[in-house]
């Protein structure tokens, strides 16, 4: 604006010092034509102002856009540590819980190997006492085994030897509840062949002739192969 009002008082003193030599007419074109250029002037001089606050406002715009880039990088970088901290403690709590669970079957694997030889010794002393020929205790016993462990497939041994005891204390009645018991929980076990002849040793027994020969016949038809097929059929030779 001050070089507005500089170039017309310079037009302005220009006109007065030609007023001599110039009519009225030539002095009022020369001054439009100078106020034609000085509004030509101060309407660059207004494009130029007007076009440097648009760079002036782009500048502030670029600066703030790097401003809200940088910010929004550091909140990246946050965000990515903290990302990489929670994928660290999910990881270590992964393989602490994977040490816990290892440790914890290992234990019941451990604790279940235990108890399975405790089973063992536990039934092994029963039956020893049968096989010693103490029946009595040996029917005490076993009978507390098979109460202590029904699931157990240790448990239809434990029934075959009970119904030996029985047979050797005469308790015939127990002894067939003993090996049948042993036939109906495992028929396809070793030791079925055996219970099936201790039910006809025990009908012998107690007299029951018919019985004894009817359970040495199905022994024959269903363990053909056992150890006590062959004996049945020697023993149905003194049954008839």
């Amino acid at each position: 604006m001050k070089r507005i009002a500089a170039l017309m008082v310079l037009a302005f003193a220009a006109a007065h010092a030609n007023a001599g030599l110039f009519s009225d007419d030539d002095a009022r074109k020369q001054i439009q034509d100078l106020q034609t250029q000085v509004s030509a002037q101060e309407q660059r001089i207004q494009v130029l102002e007007a076009g440097n606050k648009r760079m002036l406002d782009l500048v502030n715009q670029i600066e703030q856009l790097k401003q809200d880039l940088a910010t929004l990088r550091g909140q990246n970088e946050t965000l990515q540590y903290n990302l990489d901290e929670a994928t660290k403690r999910q990881k270590d709590l992964y393989v602490d819980l994977d040490t816990r669970v290892r440790n914890i079957e290992q234990a019941k694997a451990q604790a279940a190997q235990q108890q399975q030889a405790n089973v063992q010794q536990t039934l092994d002393a029963a039956v020893a006492l049968a096989k010693n020929g103490k029946n009595k205790e040996a029917v005490s016993a076993l009978t507390q085994f098979i109460q202590a462990n029904p699931d157990s497939d240790q448990t239809p041994v434990a029934q075959y030897w009970l119904g030996v005891s029985q047979t050797n204390l005469k308790n015939y009645k127990a002894a067939q509840t003993a090996y049948a018991a042993v036939l109906e929980d495992a028929p396809d076990s070793q030791i079925a062949p055996d219970a099936l002849y201790g039910r006809a040793v025990a009908a012998n027994a107690s007299g029951d002739k018919k019985s004894a020969r009817a359970y040495l016949l199905q022994l024959l038809e269903k363990y053909p192969s056992s150890d006590k097929a062959a004996i049945a059929k020697k023993a149905l030779l003194t049954t008839n």
